[in-house]
């Protein structure tokens, strides 16, 4: 490495160096904490705690409003329901700290739902949406993007495989067994592990057998609506189930479908079911 090159490298380092010092001079200045870095120093404690109080209830006040100033673009006309007082407390004090435009929507989203149908959202959901990082909602929006509602049940499931171990069945096609590959479809088991841990989606696969063969059985994947019987008694279908936090905030999520995925699904499901 030449001299030039070094000489780089150590400004480069300098750089950030000032960098972090004025990244923490400026959240230092925006929550009120500066007093010890700026002239500030020369007035009390008490003053700039007052003053940092101030400020931060001055920041809540502006979130809530603009929590309910989104709620109402979710509110219609239909009778509105009692709201539970506890619920509404635990949800200002969580919902006053929710500054960013898209995590306001979602808040605002829920409160007006909560509105309509009291109940709708447990104090445990509201919990863990507070906790969850823009990252971890992105997460969340790909795996509603593959869940499906399966029968008359309205909890939400992502199929993993189809199998039909019959063997009149075996000895004339060739299933594919092997699972769906859900990190081509942006949810890789590193953010199902994140979902899982959040406490959205169960961890262990689940397996659907013995069903009915009379009877219908509907599926709905977004706006794709599909019904299907069992083939034979062998017929099986594994996926993983959302918990009842999961199903709670799906409401949340719009459904964008995803034709890859679809299409792969419903060579899974010609394994197992008749259309």
């Amino acid at each position: 490495m030449s001299v030039t090159d070094t000489d780089t490298n150590i400004n480069k380092i300098e750089s950030n160096i000032l960098n972090s010092i004025q990244q923490l001079r400026q959240v230092a200045k925006d929550r009120g904490i500066d007093g010890m870095l700026t002239v500030n120093k020369h007035t009390t404690f008490e003053h700039r705690a007052i003053q940092r109080v101030n400020q931060e209830q001055i920041k809540q006040q502006k979130n809530l409003e603009s929590i309910v100033m989104r709620a109402n673009n979710f509110c219609d006309d239909v009778t509105s329901e009692n709201i539970d007082p506890d619920w509404l407390s635990a949800f200002m004090s969580m919902a006053k700290d929710i500054s960013g435009p898209h995590m306001q929507t979602l808040w605002g989203h829920i409160f007006a739902l909560e509105l309509s149908h009291s109940g709708s959202f447990s104090v445990k959901s509201l919990r863990t949406l507070n906790q969850m990082t823009q990252r971890e909602a992105q997460m969340f929006q790909a795996a509603c993007n593959l869940s499906s509602q399966i029968g008359y049940d309205t909890n939400r499931k992502i199929v993993l495989n189809c199998q039909n171990n019959n063997k009149s069945f075996l000895l004339f096609n060739k299933p594919q067994f092997k699972s769906i590959n859900l990190g081509r479809h942006k949810l890789p088991y590193n953010s199902f592990l994140t979902l899982s841990e959040l406490g959205l989606i169960h961890h262990n696969e689940l397996e659907m057998v013995n069903l009915p063969l009379d009877k219908d059985l509907p599926i709905s994947y977004g706006e794709e609506k599909l019904t299907m019987k069992v083939k034979n008694r062998s017929s099986r279908m594994k996926y993983y189930r959302f918990t009842n936090i999961g199903d709670e905030l799906a409401k949340l999520i719009p459904h964008e479908n995803n034709p890859e995925y679809f299409s792969e699904l419903t060579s899974h499901l010609h394994n197992a079911f008749n259309f």
